[in-house]
């Protein structure tokens, strides 16, 4: 009986243990296959060449943690989701030079006279309304129409932590999680745009390189 009861009361502790230690890896994002690349610099490949973008913010990029076709994810609610588009039609020039010893340059975007993302809000009655987010090609055809919840959507929009991270509400604190889409996924369906990712981990940089699908 009393050996009964002492390992309840392990098993009742190492479970009060486990708890914590839940918690803590899931911030880590420790059981997701993908990962936010605040550690990295991210870079764009231009014939052969590593060039640096500023817009596209690492913070708001992911990718996948492992495989030889990386997928590569960005925040659904941020600004750099336009420039990713400019990216993929080569709306950029390039400026070599600088003072990173591991680039080759910087891109800068030009002027567009196109607007690949639209925001709207969609009124269910006179007070309550949710934030519609629109893609469109060059066509201006839409390709993609996202409901701002904060959450993915089974489909193309994933729930990623930022590794590391963590967010205070008034229910208290967790990971912190975003919504982020498969741009190479969109991209290749919709733009026929093949996107590929390089990642050199001894220096820190992952290089997006995009280039058109043969045939398309």
């Amino acid at each position: 009986m009393k050996k009964r009861i002492m390992f309840s009361v392990v098993l009742f502790v190492i479970a009060m243990l486990c708890i914590p230690a839940y918690f803590i890896m899931q911030t880590y994002g420790v059981f997701q296959k993908e990962k936010v690349l605040s550690d990295y610099a991210i870079a764009v490949d231009v014939q052969g060449k590593s060039y640096q973008t500023w817009l596209i913010t690492n913070s708001f990029a992911a990718m996948d943690k492992k495989g030889e076709d990386r997928q590569l994810y960005y925040r659904m609610d941020t600004s750099g989701l336009e420039n990713l588009f400019q990216l993929a039609y080569r709306e950029y020039e390039v400026k070599p030079g600088g003072d990173n010893p591991f680039l080759d340059g910087q891109v800068e975007f030009l002027q567009s006279e196109h607007k690949y993302v639209r925001t709207e809000n969609k009124y269910e009655n006179a007070k309550d309304f949710v934030t519609l987010l629109t893609l469109m090609d060059r066509e201006g055809d839409v390709i993609y129409t996202y409901e701002q919840t904060g959450k993915g959507d089974d489909n193309l929009v994933k729930s990623i932590i930022h590794q590391g991270m963590s967010r205070t509400s008034n229910r208290g604190s967790g990971p912190a999680r975003d919504p982020y889409l498969n741009i190479t996924a969109l991209f290749r369906e919709k733009l026929h745009v093949d996107v590929k990712l390089t990642v050199d981990e001894e220096h820190k940089v992952v290089t997006i390189r995009m280039n058109k699908m043969e045939g398309k």
